[in-house]
């Protein structure tokens, strides 16, 4: 996948201007940090002086400072602004700067700009659009990050499930590509319904999963057969180190009611339990039972050169 692009790195609550926040995004080490005025900042988690993690500082006035030998690095610039045992009339050589990272913050999501090249103005989190209660979260899950979005798409009930519903296998027609993101249709059904799944023929609910070609914003939304939204989930992905997967997500509810939703759905929202789970520990057995299906698409999609020009929906 291509680097250069804005990545969603973590969510705005979790950087602050008192302790610095490791991040791994797409295999980025990074450290992010806010200074005085609540601007946020990041740098490669790494001190060019002795290589050491500078999330292990802390954040000073001038913006962040080495825990080893108390070198301080401008948040804006990477450039190195003081040295302990340098002399008053000593200049700081520009080499000894730190790689700084363009930022943008948008619906609770800070955004990193990896690879080279001058930042463009579409950021993932720009299409998720909140209604009133947010539920938030973040979690490293055993799983490569390319298997994370494949399985997003062949079955995402191994990676988020929605209170009193059941997604099924059948898909209500084919992916389709649209903002270079493949979206599928399943039919899914309340989970207090007597009839198993595979005997309704007519679906009460949709799950919509939007998986990017490239990058790592995965939008998912449960809407009513008349495609009325539910429940929206933005999760912003990347790969971490070791084979893992870095995920920080937002969700929220729409004001519809959900029509005929059971008593256990309305009750769960009048007391303002979570909708969803995006899960925190993937189950291996049930990731290699599922048919690798609309994945392939992905796959085929990803070779830039097949990808058409107006191929959008």
């Amino acid at each position: 996948m291509a680097n250069s692009a804005w990545w969603a790195s973590a969510l705005s609550e979790a950087v602050n201007n008192e302790k610095p926040l490791a991040v791994v995004c797409n295999g980025e080490e990074l450290v992010l940090f806010r200074d005085r005025q609540g601007q946020a900042f990041a740098l490669e988690d790494r001190c060019p002086h002795r290589r050491v993690p500078l999330s292990l500082g802390c954040v000073v006035e001038s913006g962040i400072q080495c825990g080893y030998h108390g070198w301080t690095f401008d948040g804006a610039s990477g450039a190195c602004t003081a040295i302990p045992n340098l002399h008053v009339d000593e200049r700081v050589p520009a080499r000894y700067a730190a790689r700084a990272y363009p930022v943008a913050e948008r619906n609770g999501f800070v955004h990193v700009w990896l690879g080279e090249g001058e930042p463009n103005e579409s950021v993932p989190a720009a299409t998720y659009q909140p209604e009133g209660r947010e539920y938030t979260g973040a979690a490293t899950v055993s799983i490569l990050h390319e298997e994370y979005l494949a399985a997003m798409l062949d079955g995402p009930h191994c990676l988020i499930s929605f209170d009193a519903v059941k997604m099924t296998d059948f898909f209500l027609g084919d992916p389709c590509l649209k903002d270079n993101h493949l979206v599928l249709d399943r039919g899914a059904v309340w989970s207090t319904r007597v009839l198993p799944p595979q005997f309704v023929v007519d679906y009460p609910l949709i799950v919509r999963t939007s998986v990017p070609v490239c990058g790592g914003d995965i939008r998912v939304d449960l809407l009513t057969e008349e495609e009325t939204p539910l429940c929206t989930v933005f999760i912003a992905s990347g790969a971490n180190r070791r084979g893992t997967t870095s995920l920080c997500w937002r969700g929220f509810l729409h004001r519809s009611e959900g029509g005929v939703a059971p008593l256990r759905w309305r009750a769960a929202r009048r007391a303002q339990r979570p909708p969803f789970r995006v899960n925190s520990h993937v189950d291996g057995e049930a990731l290699a039972a599922l048919l690798v299906a609309p994945s392939r698409d992905l796959d085929r999609l990803r070779d830039q050169s097949l990808i058409p020009v107006r191929a959008a929906v």
